[in-house]
């Protein structure tokens, strides 16, 4: 951390660039999209709209989890990473979630939102709608199937009714939920702008070739080493690496890009873990069960590869 700045002054107009390529790409694809979901997550939370996810509560019973996180879960199903550890967030501030249960509600309230899967990677990337569908298929399954098989040694949650749902009212929950919400769109971007600089001094040093040897080595073994330096990306910036395993193409291609998205890479499990650590999430754990889903989401994607495209 001490020879960054250096490295930094070393060239600061080509890491000024990098920088502003994050910005660029947070502000014309993740504001827009992110923004207005962490909003309304904020009004639903505030406004006790939450408190209605009671109807769902056997279901989330039997799953281990209390009722609120039925909203966690629906948030960032349909639009993405960031609004459902930020709904956590809010779920355990205002007692509708303990504590000791969010690490559980954190795993199934990760998940890569739709559009991102099936325009950006699968239509955009790709360019096969199927492999978009395949890759959702894959991800959501890997999450839900990894939580299905811990479910039945998790001791139960907490009847939400029995909470200390918060007492604090506000005449202005319009204009809080607002500033909430600008104020963790921003954080989101400042990790896309600080991991993009991130990934192009590792470039320069040359250190990113070292994983990018030992995937090699790996992937050699399959005869698929084209995809060992894009996975390698992926593993920093999933947008980015599943561009580049798209690019590179072979039968590990979709698989890899399902390991991408699924495991987040560094700068969506930094923008969660954001989150999540005020929630209270046990972040080795988090992390670790991330990996596993990947994981899953690799052979998941490599059986519906083989069977749909």
């Amino acid at each position: 951390m001490l020879l960054f700045p250096l490295l930094l002054l070393a060239s600061p107009k080509e890491y000024a660039a990098a920088c502003a390529e994050g910005i660029a790409l947070w502000s014309k694809s993740v504001l827009p999209s992110l923004f207005p979901f962490m909003v309304t997550a904020a009004l639903l939370t505030k406004t006790g709209a939450a408190k209605l996810s009671d109807r769902l509560s056997p279901l989330m019973r039997s799953c281990k989890l209390p009722a609120a996180a039925s909203l966690c879960v629906f948030l960032s199903a349909l639009s993405g990473y960031p609004v459902g550890s930020r709904t956590l967030l809010d779920m355990k501030n205002a007692g509708l979630i303990r504590e000791k249960d969010t690490t559980r509600a954190a795993i199934v309230c990760s998940t890569s939102g739709p559009m991102f899967l099936l325009g950006s990677v699968g239509s955009a990337m790709f360019f096969d709608i199927r492999a978009g569908w395949i890759l959702l298929a894959a991800h959501f399954g890997s999450v839900f199937l990894f939580y299905a098989l811990r479910a039945p040694f998790l001791p139960p949650a907490d009847d939400p009714a029995k909470l200390p749902v918060s007492s604090q009212k506000s005449n202005n929950v319009f204009a809080e939920s607002i500033q909430g919400a600008v104020i963790s769109i921003l954080c989101v971007g400042g990790f896309i702008a600080y991991f993009c600089v991130i990934a192009r001094a590792l470039e320069n040093t040359k250190l990113m070739e070292i994983p990018v040897f030992l995937l090699s080595s790996f992937f050699s073994l399959f005869g698929a080493e084209s995809s060992a330096r894009a996975l390698t990306y992926g593993l920093l910036e999933s947008t980015r690496g599943c561009a580049a395993l798209a690019a590179a193409g072979g039968s590990f291609a979709l698989p890899c890009a399902a390991f991408c998205v699924t495991f987040g890479g560094a700068s969506i499990l930094a923008q969660q873990i954001a989150f999540l650590k005020p929630a209270g999430v046990k972040i080795g754990k988090f992390i670790a069960a991330k990996f596993l889903q990947a994981v899953i989401a690799f052979f998941l994607c490599l059986a519906f590869q083989a069977l749909f495209l």
